[in-house]
């Protein structure tokens, strides 16, 4: 009797958490369109870190166990975690910019705990006010992510998460700054098939210079299903300002040391295809990523690499 009540408010809760995160990101990007005129800032926070995260197309709102990467998309998913993880992370990214990243999990019994760190920046950007040989001066532009999350189970199927961040953006002598927040379920139905949804970048309007303009939300509901060797993955993934997009990945694993990956993002003006692999140690303790993608409309192709310990 005491199961069934679990499984049934289990149920209750996960489809009450789906909607109401559903309202929250529908029902603000609804009146955004209708009378908020102001544009979208820290566009860099739509730009995944992780090598793995990264080859799988981003499907990761329904991630979780293994990766600490996931709490970018879904902090309910540290708590999935079944042993503490740091990962690292490099990003070869188009017109010389570059991306480092270090996030780590850690399971304390039915809740979890995250943090990260992100840097996306570029050096030496010519200063120009017309046509020249020469530019009038040299300047950077960097942007930074600091980053918690926790993370509970509520059940053994259902858990909730809750992160919070302090962004910057930072060009020439002028500096952005703000908070965003970000909020999410993940539902193992089965062992093999897992739900999630998120809420994430979402937070007040800031200002830079003299121009306003409020936080890249999204939302995200998706579901991976294991099976054997096989891990398949999709989600639906709703930008603000943008028609809803559908991410499709896949993960191989021929080794239990070795992992083949590919996704696909539908919907971009200039991705849609990325691939890679990991492998691991025989315990599991050491592993390294890579994820190649390429984008269209000659901004050239990334490249991420990965380093995860878990000791």
């Amino acid at each position: 009797m005491r199961q069934l009540l679990m499984k049934r408010l289990s149920s209750f809760a996960l489809s009450g958490g789906i909607c109401l995160l559903v309202l929250a990101a529908v029902a603000p990007s609804t009146r955004a369109q209708e009378t908020d005129t102001d544009p979208v800032g820290f566009r860099f926070l739509m730009i995944g870190g992780g090598a793995r995260a990264v080859g799988l197309g981003e499907t990761m709102v329904a991630d979780g166990g293994a990766d600490p990467f996931v709490m970018e998309y879904n902090p309910a998913g540290l708590a999935a975690l079944e042993r503490s993880a740091v990962a690292f992370a490099h990003n070869e990214f188009f017109l010389d910019t570059r991306g480092e990243y270090v996030t780590a999990g850690v399971p304390i019994g039915r809740w979890a705990v995250g943090g990260r760190v992100a840097y996306l920046g570029v050096d030496d950007i010519p200063l120009r006010t017309g046509p020249s040989s020469q530019p009038l001066a040299l300047y950077d532009q960097s942007s930074g992510v600091f980053q918690a999350a926790v993370a509970r189970s509520i059940t053994d199927q259902l858990a909730i998460g809750l992160s919070a961040a302090y962004v910057l953006e930072h060009i020439n002598n002028e500096t952005a700054q703000s908070g965003i927040f970000g909020l999410g379920v993940r539902y193992q139905r089965w062992s093999n098939f897992v739900l999630g949804a998120a809420l994430t970048n979402f937070g007040p309007k800031t200002e830079f210079v003299e121009d306003e303009f409020r936080m890249p939300n999204r939302f995200q509901l998706g579901a991976v299903w294991t099976q054997e060797k096989y891990n398949l993955r999709g989600e639906l993934v709703a930008p603000d300002e943008m028609d809803v997009k559908a991410h499709v990945g896949v993960e191989v694993t021929p080794d239990p040391k070795f992992a083949l990956r590919a996704g696909l993002k539908l919907g971009y003006d200039t991705q849609v295809f990325a691939g890679g692999f990991g492998a691991s140690t025989p315990d599991g303790r050491f592993q390294v990523d890579y994820a190649f993608a390429p984008y269209t409309d000659d901004f050239g192709n990334t490249h991420r690499f990965g380093v995860s310990i878990r000791p």
